[in-house]
């Protein structure tokens, strides 16, 4: 994969969304920072999604279902 993602990054999600609720194209603002499984080395990241409540905690997703929203 590419860099890994900073906080304040915008996001969209891929289709290899795994997580109910959030469709290809959704878009949201990384607020947390990578966190990596140990077995597996993949990376995770907390976004807060625009189509969410403004008090929203975040959502986690794995590297491979969301992207760099340049």
């Amino acid at each position: 994969m590419g860099r890994p993602m900073q906080i304040s990054d915008r996001v969209r999600v891929t289709l290899r969304n795994r997580i109910a609720g959030y469709q290809p194209g959704d878009k949201g603002t990384v607020v947390r920072g990578a966190s990596t499984a140990t077995i597996t080395g993949e990376r995770y990241y907390t976004v807060i999604m625009d189509k969410d409540e403004p008090d929203a905690t975040g959502v986690v997703f794995a590297e491979d279902e969301i992207e760099q929203d340049v």
